[in-house]
């Protein structure tokens, strides 16, 4: 059941990925000691904590990686329901921070069961076409594969979170178009999305913080107390990252991040500390090594062995881009602000956990097309 080799690594793949993980923690540790040295606490607590996980997740790597990929489809929907039981169980018991539901406590570790939910959707989407191979993709199996993604969508924003659930219907797009969706389809999917949200911002579904957050991504002149504090974090990544210039400000001496302008810049925004501190170049460096890790996703998915194997690693892929998409771009203003982690760089367990699954799963896809198999 289990085999790993490395001659069957992908080491362009792990490569880059291991590069942007010790890029993180090199960042996190400088957005975060002058912090916690404040606060009377250690300041490499978070550097360390950080390592420990990643450390956990190439033993999570290297364990999904050498399972034999024949079998996952048959785990899909054990998998699948597993993350809608732990979506059902933040909302009844989960801890409330900052007005969000959204993490588990197990002892002292906090889990983020949304996390998991984006590669329980992935495996469950692809088990489902795969299954159909050879049907016509036809607008009434699209609205039953959409199920799957509505599903986990509904739950995450009760918590509420809208940033996962528009990554997990992007996944569910993608997925769907590499089965053999026509585009006409999945634009008509789109625009009834949009009316939706339109309607929920109509009706007050939308929360506040939500909304201001929305607006404050237009409104780029802002008058009154609040509209500014609305847009504060996004104006002080602009600075961090704006004052980096060329080569940076130099390692634990961007002004911004070791004066802790910008919240929350060891997490969703650790991007505007790498450019502030290693500057055009740093970020460069950082964009660079994720079009690595993408292109190898596409290429593995191109030859993959099985409709399985290639819807999974189109979700893994799409998956990581519209995190990357995200992050970078609302650290630049380009996108709204939202709670979404830079993969492999930005600070937290659940995160680093699911993006080495996530990795481990390509890996796996790419070792089963270098298999001899018996049929």
């Amino acid at each position: 059941m289990f085999d790993f080799r490395l001659a069957r690594v992908d080491w362009k793949l792990l490569g880059a990925a291991l590069m942007l993980a010790v890029i993180g923690l090199v960042m996190i540790y400088s957005a975060t000691r002058a912090e916690l040295t404040t606060a009377g606490q250690m300041p490499a607590k978070k550097l360390i904590l950080q390592s420990v996980w990643v450390l956990l997740g190439l033993v999570l790597f290297v364990a999904v990686s050498s399972f034999d990929f024949s079998r996952l489809a048959s785990i899909s929907w054990p998998i699948y329901l597993g993350t809608l039981g732990l979506l059902v169980l933040v909302l009844i018991v989960g801890g409330l921070v900052r007005e969000t539901q959204r993490w588990l406590s197990i002892g002292p570790v906090n889990v983020q069961p949304a996390e998991l939910a984006k590669l329980g959707l992935i495996l469950m989407l692809a088990a489902y076409f795969a299954g159909r191979e050879g049907d016509e993709a036809e607008f009434e199996l699209l609205s039953r594969s959409l199920a799957y993604a509505a599903v986990p969508s509904i739950l995450i924003l009760l918590q509420p979170d809208l940033g996962t659930p528009i990554l997990l219907l992007f996944v569910w797009g993608v997925t769907a178009y590499v089965f053999g969706a026509r585009l006409h389809h999945l634009g008509a999917f789109a625009f009834a999305f949009v009316m939706v949200f339109v309607a929920a911002w109509g009706f007050g579904l939308i929360k506040p913080h939500q909304k201001q957050r929305l607006v404050a991504f237009i409104n780029h002149s802002p008058q009154t107390k609040e509209e500014r504090d609305a847009r504060y974090q996004l104006d002080q990544s602009l600075i961090a990252i704006g004052s980096g210039h060329l080569a940076g400000q130099g390692l634990f001496r961007g002004p911004q991040s070791q004066l802790s302008f910008v919240p929350d810049q060891e997490t969703d925004f650790i991007f505007s500390v790498v450019g502030e501190e290693l500057g055009f170049l740093g970020a460069a460096t950082v964009v660079v090594l994720f079009a690595i890790v993408l292109w190898r996703g596409l290429l593995i998915c191109a030859e993959a062995r099985t409709l399985f194997g290639q819807l999974v690693a189109a979700g893994i892929v799409a998956m990581i881009f519209m995190h990357v998409m995200a992050n970078i771009g609302m650290s630049l203003g380009m996108m709204p602000v939202k709670g979404m982690p830079l993969p492999f760089v930005s600070y937290g367990g659940s995160s680093i956990l699911t993006n080495f699954i996530a990795l481990g799963m390509l890996q796996a896809v790419y070792s089963d097309q270098r298999s001899i198999r018996f049929d």
